[in-house]
């Protein structure tokens, strides 16, 4: 693998604060032809340190009122199997093994109260091991106030 220099560090920093960015508007930040820059971002994806250009979406603009982080404890000898279930359950949009007293962390996202009830009751309650769930919502930033919300930065 080849260094990451301070040059990679920027890129990387402009591809995360907007990944459309073009080569060209990414050059001139950086102080690099648009060609050398398109060779570092493929470089970057080529080590695995770039691994996917993705979207934010605002859910809630979508229907999706109630987004939650579900904490989800499994019983020994079932982890990964409940892994592989999680990542097939359309409702949850990110699932984190995590250490401590949580075997994972789930990021979801439901209509209504309705289809978050369901979820809790039907699908969570049919995989085999889950444990416990406990459930926490996110709550939106408050707008024109200047608080961050759930993504914001401290």
């Amino acid at each position: 693998m080849e260094q990451v220099d301070e040059k990679d560090m920027r890129i990387i920093g402009l591809l995360t604060q907007d990944s459309r960015s073009s080569l060209r508007q990414i050059g001139r930040q950086v102080s690099l032809s648009p060609g050398a820059v398109r060779n570092r971002i493929r470089r970057l994806r080529d080590e695995g340190i770039i691994e996917r250009f993705t979207v934010d979406v605002d859910w809630r603009r979508l229907g999706y009122d109630i987004q939650a982080v579900l904490l989800v404890t499994v019983r020994p000898g079932v982890t990964r199997t409940v892994y592989d279930t999680l990542l097939t359950c359309q409702d949850i949009t990110r699932v984190y093994w995590t250490t401590g007293p949580a075997t994972f962390v789930c990021v979801a996202r439901f209509r209504n109260m309705a289809d978050l009830s369901r979820f809790l009751t039907g699908d969570l309650e049919r995989i085999d091991g889950v444990e416990k769930v406990e459930t926490m919502f996110l709550i939106p930033p408050h707008e024109g106030t200047g608080e961050s919300g759930a993504e914001g930065e401290i």
